[in-house]
């Protein structure tokens, strides 16, 4: 069970020996790539939640570990700011509460000192660092957003930001490298855009390498050829078809293989967890552990048929869950004429929620989940 908890923080599962390399040209080893060359580069990460985004990002960071001069940080934006609130501003005082971090050695510096303290005060109010593990317990924390605190990305943050980093790379030789996961969950575009606009390029003023994942949605709004060209590289992660990449299917094999214990699924068995899966990486994950666990509710002892066919139901009505009659129509239009245009917002949730799936190799085509396929007609 544990191998497969798809909620778990993936680089746990890097750190286990469950990594499975994909297949083609990988993003990680592009982004750190380009990066080596240039350090103070900014780079935008769009695809699909579930697609893979956060490991290759992972691997991405330890790539730059490895080169030597380069110190990468990897930032989950979630465990500082309420996404769904986040503002202009929140990333570069994030930004500069990380580049504290690497600081705490010279508090009796009185000029980091300072600084220090700017950031904190920017950020939480107050000048004292808090503990993250405390956020989660507290329903009225928001995390940083400096906006909401008459900062917004004023000058004082954007100079002391500035001053820390030209401070570590004079300290340690380093080139500072950001990798911010997370925005991937914001559904508007607008918002991404304006922390395009305004963090990344405060960020990159500063001679600080940046990163950042961003959402689906993105791809299909007014404002897609702006959000494209906004940094320096752009990369689009969609989702493996495994019905027509062959070796697509042979990775999703290998990363059930690489989790599952000997024997305890047959071989035949392993086709439809990745068939209902639509190669989308993380149900794969959550349908194999559901089967899992109705293989241990049932007392058998290996993973048979019949468990995967509940757990398919389950993940199933879950997805259903929600949608409209005008949502369950158009789905069922999809799978009939195989033809889909995303057009308007109804469209596009459809596509950012996974409801339907987005494939570009071996040639772009969209589906109707799997899954849901398996009991739409069943529904009235």
């Amino acid at each position: 069970m544990a191998a497969f908890e798809g909620a778990a923080n993936p680089q746990e599962a890097i750190e286990s020996g469950y990594y499975v390399k994909p297949p083609g040209n990988l993003l990680a080893e592009r982004i750190s790539a380009r990066v080596a060359l240039r350090p103070a580069s900014s780079h935008l990460l769009i695809g699909g939640i579930g697609s893979g985004k956060t490991t290759q990002l992972l691997v991405a960071c330890e790539n730059l570990k490895k080169i030597g001069d380069i110190y990468p940080i990897y930032v989950d934006v979630s465990l500082y700011s309420d996404i769904s609130e986040i503002t202009p501003g929140v990333l570069t005082a994030i930004a500069g509460v990380e580049l504290s971090k690497l600081l705490k050695e010279d508090s009796d510096n009185e000029e980091i000192e300072i600084l220090v303290e700017t950031i904190f005060n920017i950020a939480y109010g107050y000048s004292k660092e808090v503990s993250l593990d405390i956020h989660f317990f507290d329903q009225n924390y928001k995390g940083i957003i400096p906006a909401k605190n008459n900062y917004g990305i004023g000058e004082n943050l954007i100079e002391t930001v500035s001053s820390l980093g030209e401070y570590i790379v004079d300290k340690f030789g380093n080139k500072i490298v950001l990798l911010f996961d997370g925005l991937d969950r914001l559904t508007d575009s607008k918002t991404l855009l304006k922390i395009l606009a305004s963090d990344a390029k405060v960020i990159e003023n500063t001679n600080i390498g940046l990163v950042i994942v961003g959402a689906l949605a993105s791809l299909y709004g007014d404002d897609k050829i702006t959000i494209e060209n906004s940094l320096d590289y752009f990369y689009h992660q969609p989702c493996f078809d495994i019905q027509n990449d062959s070796k697509a299917y042979n990775f999703f094999a290998q990363v059930l293989k690489s989790r599952l214990q000997e024997n305890f699924i047959k071989e035949t068995l392993i086709d439809p967890l990745i068939k209902f899966s639509g190669g989308i990486l993380r149900d794969l994950i959550t349908l194999t552990q559901s089967a899992i666990e109705e293989t241990y509710i049932s007392g058998d002892e290996k993973l048979e048929q019949k468990h995967i066919k509940k757990a398919v139901l389950g993940f199933a009505k879950s997805q259903v869950l929600g949608l409209s009659d005008d949502d369950l129509k158009y789905l069922r239009v999809i799978i009939n004429t195989e033809k889909f245009i995303p057009r308007t917002d109804q469209h596009i949730k459809l596509l950012v929620n996974r409801r339907i799936i987005e494939y570009e190799y071996p040639k772009q085509r969209y589906v109707v989940h799997p899954a849901i396929v398996s009991v739409l007609n069943n529904l009235s």
